[in-house]
């Protein structure tokens, strides 16, 4: 699993009511089509049927043999304008679902509830 933002350089968000807010877009894009130099090797990882999932402040993505798979987003997170427009390439889209409503609340505590319901995936 990986985790960090969805991009870089000044991004500033907002998280009020059950949704996030782009207050100030990153300068740095993160999901890019190429790198100059390869620390993870995800086609490998592909290959070996190994999960692997990256989470962001506003977006779920997990690693198939197709390619990187959009499974979720933020509530108050626009599709285009927040996501596909600052990624280099287009993600597989199947299936989006919104991420839990609750992980944007100023005070959650349901966590124990959120990892019981992932284990009856």
């Amino acid at each position: 699993m990986f985790c960090g933002t969805f991009t870089a350089g000044g991004l500033e968000v907002e998280v009020a009511a059950g949704k996030l807010r782009i207050v100030t877009e990153g300068k740095t894009r993160k999901f890019i089509d190429s790198v100059e130099q390869i620390t993870f090797n995800g086609h490998d990882a592909a290959l070996r049927r190994q999960q692997v999932l990256f989470v962001t402040e506003r977006a779920v993505f997990q690693l198939t043999a197709d390619g990187l798979e959009l499974i979720e987003i933020a509530p108050g997170v626009d599709l285009d304008r927040d996501i596909l427009q600052h990624m280099g390439f287009a993600p597989i889209m199947n299936n989006v679902r919104p991420m839990d409503a609750g992980l944007f609340e100023t005070v959650w505590g349901k966590l124990p509830d959120a990892i019981a319901a992932n284990r009856n995936d």
